[in-house]
């Protein structure tokens, strides 16, 4: 049996993100309902609204009911993506060539590199913080990771599984 050496779960926490989003769905809900007192506004204007709102609300519960878990053992790394769509990888140690520790300023946790890795599976709920891995296959992965000095404590621990390099 495989020892477990860290283990973490997040969900979608980008409360600007939401907030936004929200606001723009009040915005277009009141758009909507000009259609009752103004009289220059369409019957074709306030249902355009309120199927846009429609869109924004399906987006803000999309994005809530993400959720993630990390864990990384001795033998593998293992990350699940649930949601509406759900996904499953699993990394073995042996496969992986370089494992990264990557943190990246709050400002700019979105900003992925632009001319570096092209084919990068990207697997992140908080941004450019997490693991950066590439397999003996050629195969780039990004899994994200909240907390990012636990994650690093526990693999560069006594039990040394990987040689862990942070980013700077």
């Amino acid at each position: 049996m495989a020892n477990k050496i860290y283990e973490e779960k997040q969900r979608f926490h980008d409360w600007l993100s939401i907030v936004m989003l929200s606001l723009a769905t009040a915005g277009l809900l009141y758009g909507a309902s000009t259609y009752f007192w103004q009289a220059d506004s369409t019957l074709f204007y306030s249902v355009t609204c309120l199927f846009l709102a429609a869109g924004l609300g399906y987006a803000i519960w999309w994005l809530t009911s993400l959720r993630s878990k990390l864990t990384v053992t001795d033998k593998k790394i293992k990350f699940k993506l649930k949601g509406p769509t759900a996904t499953t990888k699993k990394i073995a140690w042996e496969d992986v060539v370089s494992c990264t520790v990557v943190k990246t300023p709050a400002l700019a946790k979105w900003d992925r590199p632009k001319i570096t890795i092209t084919d990068e599976e990207f697997y992140s709920l908080d941004g450019r913080n997490g693991l950066m891995i590439e397999t003996v296959d050629g195969s780039n992965y990004f899994i994200g990771c909240q907390n990012i000095e636990e994650l690093q404590a526990a693999l560069n621990s006594d039990d040394k599984i990987w040689e862990v390099i942070t980013a700077a």
